[in-house]
């Protein structure tokens, strides 16, 4: 791997999710890497650093990518020409409900920041790129790997910041590989480590309030495993093959038809949670775009306060449902030799790990502004 000849290796995002996955995998593969974390909360960094047993392999460097510079003074910006010869850029603010301004903080002009740094290091590092999937916004049909133009437009801010950031990456880095994750639900075998949008969407169902769906035929979820894409992630960034490639890591031909989701979904609950099979919980309607859209003036007319916040906190990423896409993974296929385990074999025990944490009992402020 090419990090083995390289003197350390810069990550962004070491302390999240995604991040602290790759980082665990690239120590573990080579006994000779160096990591610098940039990291904004030294405690932080020095909690998971244990936990992991990362020890003195990575070396946190205290900054924000938001901040010009990275917020670091010029001795630390030298050592970090001095001695990095690879980048991996993880951090992203992935809310999608963020205004675009915000969303470009961290997304668009975080990304620029770290380019600016590395523009004039003598070793041209490789510059790793994560980003989304959902870059392709409100394309429809087929969307293959090499797909960047942006003409469809997006959903939401989070998606057109990430693909601002993307073309600044291909603009400015010399040597670049750009990996579009899909999103995490949960691990191969449903193990959910991070609540996130999906989830919280699943608790509108649960808890009655989803009355609707925007939803057009051949719609369906791309997910993936969080480990599988941690390990993708770690095969692919630094990989002398990958130079110049962007990669789907998706669940393309695996992923989830809406309506088996839900289906799959309400049999589960009602097998499992005979408290939520007597309050009869309604299979939510399947409508599309245009319905959708009149159900939502129709609610904001009626004044129901409730409803309305739930289907705002919703429009920034459902209407995708009524966007079917496959999201070719050729590329990403032929460089990793397999693809994740399609999204049914592991969606009953993601719905049972979340059971199993008194996820619908568990306090949650999003769903009680909507309740």
């Amino acid at each position: 791997m090419r990090a083995s000849s390289s003197p350390a290796l810069l990550v962004t995002g070491a302390t999240g999710l995604v991040g602290r996955g790759v980082v665990d995998r690239l120590l573990a593969a080579d006994p000779a890497l160096r990591v610098v974390a940039l990291v904004r909360d030294a405690r932080r960094h020095a909690a998971i650093a244990t936990a992991s047993g990362w020890g003195t392999r990575v070396t946190p460097v205290i900054g924000d990518v938001t901040v010009p510079g990275l917020g670091i003074d010029a001795a630390a910006r030298a050592r970090l020409a001095r001695d990095v010869g690879a980048v991996l850029h993880c951090a992203a603010d992935t809310a999608f409900s963020r205004p675009l301004d915000d969303a470009r903080r961290t997304n668009t002009d975080g990304t620029r920041h770290l380019l600016d740094l590395v523009a004039d290091w003598a070793t041209a590092p490789r510059f790793a790129y994560v980003s989304t999937a959902f870059v392709a916004g409100r394309m429809t049909g087929d969307v293959m790997e090499t797909a960047h133009d942006g003409e469809a437009g997006w959903v939401n801010g989070y998606e057109r910041s990430k693909w601002e950031a993307e073309a600044l990456v291909r603009a400015h880095a010399n040597d670049w590989v750009v990996l579009r994750s899909s999103t995490i639900v949960g691990d191969h075998d449903g193990t959910v480590r991070q609540v996130n949008a999906v989830h919280r969407a699943l608790r509108v169902y649960h808890a009655g309030l989803a009355a609707m769906l925007p939803w057009a035929p051949g719609a369906a979820l791309d997910l993936v495993p969080g480990d599988w894409l941690c390990d993708a992630v770690a095969r692919l960034a630094l990989r002398e093959e990958s130079r110049g490639e962007t990669y789907h890591l998706c669940a393309g031909a695996g992923a989830l038809p809406v309506d088996e989701m839900l289906d799959r979904t309400w049999r589960a609950w009602t097998a499992t949670d005979p408290a939520w099979t007597r309050r009869m919980v309604a299979r939510p309607a399947l409508a599309d775009l245009a319905t959708w859209l009149d159900f939502e003036r129709a609610v904001q007319a009626t004044g129901n306060a409730r409803l309305a916040r739930v289907l705002s906190a919703l429009s920034h990423f459902v209407p995708q449902l009524a966007l079917p896409k496959r999201f070719d993974t050729a590329r990403a296929v032929a460089a990793l030799g397999a693809g994740p385990p399609a999204v049914r074999d592991y969606w009953d025990a993601m719905l049972a790990s979340l059971a199993a944490s008194g996820w619908a009992g568990a306090r949650d402020e999003s769903l009680e502004r909507a309740a």
